[in-house]
C-alpha cells in the first residue's frame, strides 16, 4: 500500500470509530510521520482553525438533531460534516500540524471563541426548531467567509483543493437550511430527496459523495460530487 493509501485508510478509520461510538467525540488525526513538506504559521493556524470549525458545526447538527427528533436535514449533514472534518485532519498530519481536537468531547473547544460561539448558538437552536434553522444558517455562512479567507492564504494545491470542496460542500448546506427556514425541508448535499414539508427520504436530489469523501459511491442523482466531498489527494 502506498502512502497515499495509508493516509486515506488512516483517515477513514477515525472516522469510523467517532461513528462507532454512539457519540461525536474528537478523534486525533491519523498518526504517521508527516511529509517533508511544510506550511506557514499563518496556514498552520488556518487548519487548526478549519479543523475545530468543522467539529463544531458536526457537534451542533448532532445535538440538534437529538434534541428535535433526528430532524432533517441536522441528521444527515452531521455525517457530511464528519467528513469535512476527517479531511482537514488529514491534512493536519500531511503538514505536522497539532490537532486541536485530541482529548476533546463533543461541544468542548480549546479555542474560547469557538467555545463561545458553540454555547451561544446551541443556546439558541434550543428555543425553536425554526431557531435551529436559523443557526445552521449562520454556521454555514461563517463556515464558507472563513474558508474563502483560508484558500487566499495558501498556495498549497491539496490544502486549496480540500477547501474548495469544503467550501462547496457547506454552499449545499447553506441552501437545505435556508430551505427549512422557509417551511421546506432540502437535503442539498446530503444525498436525499427535496421533500416539501415533510421528512427527507433517500432518492434522487442532490446527491453528496460517500465513502469519506475518497473515491465513495454517489448518493443520490442531480448536484452532488461523485467520488466523495472532499478530495484528500
Amino acid at each position: 500500500m502506498n502512502r497515499t493509501s495509508l493516509i486515506r485508510s488512516a483517515a477513514i478509520g477515525a472516522g469510523a470509530l467517532a461513528l462507532l461510538g454512539g457519540a461525536w467525540t474528537a478523534v486525533a488525526s491519523p498518526v504517521f510521520a508527516p511529509t517533508d513538506a511544510t506550511v506557514s504559521a499563518a496556514v498552520a493556524a488556518d487548519l487548526t482553525h478549519m479543523r475545530d470549525e468543522e467539529r463544531l458545526a458536526r457537534d451542533l447538527y448532532a445535538a440538534i438533531a437529538k434534541q428535535y427528533d433526528n430532524a432533517a436535514p441536522f441528521s444527515m449533514i452531521t455525517v457530511s460534516e464528519q467528513r469535512h472534518y476527517d479531511s482537514v485532519g488529514v491534512l493536519l498530519a500531511r503538514y505536522g500540524v497539532a490537532d486541536p481536537s485530541v482529548g476533546k468531547a463533543a461541544g468542548t473547544y480549546s479555542d474560547p471563541e469557538l467555545q463561545k460561539l458553540y454555547d451561544t448558538l446551541w443556546a439558541k437552536a434550543k428555543t425553536s426548531l425554526k431557531d435551529a434553522y436559523a443557526v445552521g444558517v449562520a454556521v454555514e455562512n461563517q463556515d464558507i467567509a472563513d474558508l474563502k479567507k483560508a484558500m487566499a492564504a495558501t498556495d498549497a494545491a491539496d490544502i486549496d483543493r480540500v477547501y474548495a470542496n469544503l467550501e462547496r460542500g457547506s454552499e449545499m448546506h447553506l441552501q437545505s437550511f435556508t430551505d427549512a427556514s422557509n417551511g421546506v425541508v432540502t437535503t442539498h448535499g446530503t444525498g436525499m430527496q427535496r421533500m416539501p414539508n415533510t421528512t427527507a427520504t433517500p432518492g434522487a436530489g442532490n446527491g453528496y459523495g460517500g465513502g469519506n469523501g475518497v473515491n465513495g459511491s454517489r448518493m443520490g442523482a442531480g448536484g452532488g460530487m461523485a467520488n466523495g466531498d472532499c478530495t484528500y489527494r
